[in-house]
């Protein structure tokens, strides 16, 4: 059975679509070889919720990148949906080198790069696509990417990240009792507990919500260019129909290339997803009357919902949207009645 996801979803894979494009043409001259990793490969089969359409997921957007083609891929997931992925691309991409590794990708992550550095793969420009359901990725593992490349790699391996910011609010509760579990999987993600400030001031009512979300996108994209040493980083917003925040997308690059691209592209996004989510709702607002027996005149037959990347006026044409911004150094909170900070 397929897997349903929101217009959100199709929209970010829609934006993995042409970076990927972008990213083997820009590199095409630097290397004959080109790395995809897909830390969360998901299942074979998505469709759009709203639509019912089927959706290509990454593992596909990956593989069908061909202006040059990945040369490697490599895909992480749990059972079961890693032998239904693996089965899945064995049948509509065979003779291509890719592999679906079966388990934790924080685990198997290490295998894999061993693998790649054995195949003469470990310099070539690579791309991770970091795309799980919660805090399920650790420092350790961005870590271990971005000391990946090899002697003649001239960057490190890129990384797009979904940063779930929304959903410390639901494992820190104002209490101040968080569950050990999330205090130690939170932590594991930023490598550092100095997180726990922002949940600290936020406590107190020093810093609104919206200002905590803020702080926890910032304090990953410090400690992304400060400790790990990434030259850029982006955060994109990603708000569903009712317009609430459900996560970020960070984006991390030694490469000026990869920086003014992803630029454009949350420029661009930052015009059409707005268009996006309007169009998701008026067709949700529709399906609802349907189902209630109220029918539209001439709607009863209506396309799908519209792709609307590229739609939106050309960039000389209208006042830039997005603009790149470095993360500001995190603010230090008073943690000394914190029971989780020291």
């Amino acid at each position: 059975m397929a897997r349903s996801w929101g217009f959100w979803t199709r929209y970010k894979l829609e934006l993995l679509q042409r970076y990927l494009d972008a990213f083997t043409t820009t590199t095409k001259k630097l290397s004959t070889k080109r790395v995809y990793l897909d830390l969360f490969g998901g299942e074979p089969e998505n469709v759009d919720r709203d639509t019912l359409l089927p959706i290509d997921g990454s593992a596909r957007i990956a593989l069908n990148t061909d202006n040059p083609p990945f040369t490697h891929l490599r895909f992480f997931e749990l059972e079961p949906n890693a032998t239904k992925l693996r089965q899945a691309l064995s049948r509509e991409f065979p003779g291509r080198d890719w592999l679906v590794y079966s388990g934790d990708s924080n685990d198997t992550i290490h295998q894999a790069l061993a693998d790649l550095r054995a195949a003469d793969a470990g310099w070539a420009p690579t791309f991770a696509f970091i795309d799980p359901n919660g805090p399920h990725y650790t420092w350790n593992t961005l870590q271990v990417l971005a000391a990946h490349k090899g002697p003649k790699a001239k960057t490190k391996v890129e990384l797009w990240m979904l940063f779930p910011d929304p959903l410390f609010a639901r494992l820190l509760p104002r209490t101040g009792e968080v569950r050990p579990a999330d205090n130690a999987a939170i932590t594991a993600m930023f490598g550092d507990p100095l997180w726990h400030s922002i949940w600290k001031a936020k406590l107190d009512d020093v810093i609104e919500p919206a200002d905590a979300r803020d702080e926890y996108v910032n304090l990953m994209r410090w400690r992304l260019e400060q400790v790990l040493g990434y030259r850029w980083t982006h955060q994109l917003e990603i708000r569903n129909t009712r317009d609430l925040p459900i996560y970020h997308l960070i984006f991390a690059t030694d490469s000026k290339a990869g920086h003014d691209i992803m630029s454009y592209l949350y420029d661009q996004a930052a015009a059409e997803f707005p268009a996006m989510a309007r169009e998701a709702r008026t067709l949700r607002d529709r399906l609802k009357r349907e189902a209630q027996g109220q029918f539209d005149l001439f709607s009863t037959v209506d396309p799908p919902l519209g792709r609307v990347l590229g739609a939106s006026p050309d960039r000389s044409e209208r006042q830039r949207l997005y603009i790149h911004e470095p993360p500001d150094e995190p603010r230090a909170h008073d943690v000394s009645t914190c029971p989780y900070c020291n």
